[in-house]
């Protein structure tokens, strides 16, 4: 086996210089006009001192350095973060502009306009994993903040999408956001079953997806916090467009039935159960989770195509293991989601773009057309031209149905009447240097402060 060495920093790579200390040169091959995007958000892309690198190897990641507002003062795995103000954090001002309309907002940001970031000393982000105990949690006033209300108390936390009525009354804040995201199905298409791209594959998939209801499942498993879906692309991206109507979203038995019997999926051994045309069994293997919300989605699966005649069979793992199974082509189907790290909607066109098979693109969709559509939008500046090729592109990806898109999702978070400038911003991951707590209404409420 050959000896492990390790990474020589100093080989030159091709468009990429360190000019000086503080200057990162990148030169691109193809013109690529969002690429700055890709800066937005440290997590994934940033430079690194070279020294802390060569220090902390593999663990880098459990040693993180850099320049933000704050540092980790403490790290219990499973448990809870600590994050203290950073002293030598650059001078920033407040400066924002809250969204229109938004009163409580506007308040806050007027109080806080000059005041130097991070307005707090400390952040204490504690893991909770189960939902019970961190709504708890948040009631009985532990934590400040409840970042993102559990789905299943939304019907008695946020009923109708408004705070209810005895919370609304101890003052706590609501701030609901459209998700950038999209929660789906997708279809391998390199299964011999489910996948192709002949028309009896295409309309195979298409039948599954009519049969889908879409509105109980938003009902029943997501509480009322999503909106069906009409295409690949996301709320809060460039490129939707909230008057784009589609099929994806169209619920009817009697079509899919239909166009499951035109294309041969009829039952030819009387059994009860259609069959593939050329007489083999037809049944759909879904890979799932051993969670609630896994369990209620997988029970409308199960509901959807028993009603068209269709079995369908579930094979259960954690989420890890369906990931390494997915990106290793192994699943037939099964449910993810899927959220824009920057306002941009190209990500979610990726999910079907032929070389990002193994990665972003699980359903393993590979059609040059459509190829061919998504590198031009990549090239293209935004405008009228760019937007006209994202939809055709979106177009295809229905068409051919590589993917069950079936929703867009709600988040909602709360926070206690002592927390001033809360708000939720899709692409800024850290919110925590923009607030600040009012110490006096603290007090004067009793809360227990943090």
């Amino acid at each position: 086996m050959e000896e492990k060495r390790p990474f020589d920093y100093d080989t030159p790579v091709e468009g990429l210089r360190a000019l000086d200390r503080h200057t990162l040169q990148i030169r691109l091959g193809v013109p690529t006009p969002r690429f700055m995007l890709n800066f937005t958000d440290g997590s994934f892309v940033g430079a690194v001192a070279r020294e802390v690198v060569e220090a902390y190897g593999d663990k880098i990641g459990e040693h993180p350095v850099g320049t933000g507002a704050f540092r980790l003062a403490e790290w219990k795995r499973s448990s809870r973060i600590v994050l203290a103000r950073n002293e030598k954090y650059r001078e920033v001002l407040y400066d924002e502009t809250p969204p229109a309309g938004d009163e409580r907002l506007a308040k806050a940001a007027s109080r806080l306009k000059g005041q130097r970031l991070p307005l707090v000393d400390r952040v204490v982000i504690s893991i909770i994993e189960e939902n019970q105990p961190r709504w708890l949690a948040f009631l009985n006033e532990e934590q400040d903040v409840l970042d993102e209300v559990p789905v299943d108390f939304a019907p008695t936390v946020i009923p109708n999408n408004r705070l209810a009525p005895h919370l609304a009354k101890k003052g706590i804040q609501m701030v609901r956001t459209a998700r950038p995201d999209v929660a789906m199905s997708f279809f391998n298409m390199e299964h011999p079953l489910v996948g192709g791209y002949e028309a009896h594959k295409v309309a195979l998939r298409r039948a599954i997806s009519l049969a889908v209801d879409v509105e109980r499942e938003i009902t029943l498993v997501r509480r009322g916090q999503a909106i069906p879906a009409q295409g690949p692309l996301a709320p809060a991206t460039y490129g939707y467009d909230p008057k784009f109507k589609s099929t994806l979203s169209e619920f009817s038995r009697a079509r899919a039935k239909a166009l499951l019997d035109m294309h041969g999926y009829v039952d030819k051994d009387g059994d009860g159960w259609r069959d593939q045309p050329d007489g083999q069994p037809l049944v759909l293997r879904y890979a799932t989770q051993p969670d609630q919300q896994s369990r209620q989605l997988i029970e409308q699966w199960q509901k959807n195509m028993t009603a068209i005649g269709i079995r369908i069979a579930f094979d259960t793992q954690k989420w890890p293991e369906n990931l390494k199974a997915s990106r290793a082509g192994k699943l037939m189907m099964w449910g993810v989601g899927w959220l824009a790290g920057d306002p941009d909607a190209d990500t979610f066109l990726a999910l079907g773009y032929g070389p990002n098979i193994g990665g972003a693109n699980h359903a393993r969709f590979n059609l040059p057309a459509f190829n061919a559509l998504y590198q031009k939008q990549r090239q293209l500046p935004d405008g009228p031209e760019r937007l006209a090729v994202m939809e055709a592109a979106a177009r295809t990806m229905i068409a051919y149905m590589p993917y069950k898109i079936h929703v867009h999702r709600f988040v909602t978070d709360l926070s206690h009447p002592w927390v001033v400038g809360h708000y939720r911003n899709n692409f800024v991951r850290h919110f925590y240097k923009y607030v600040d707590l009012d110490t006096a209404e603290l007090q004067r409420r009793g809360g227990n402060g943090h």
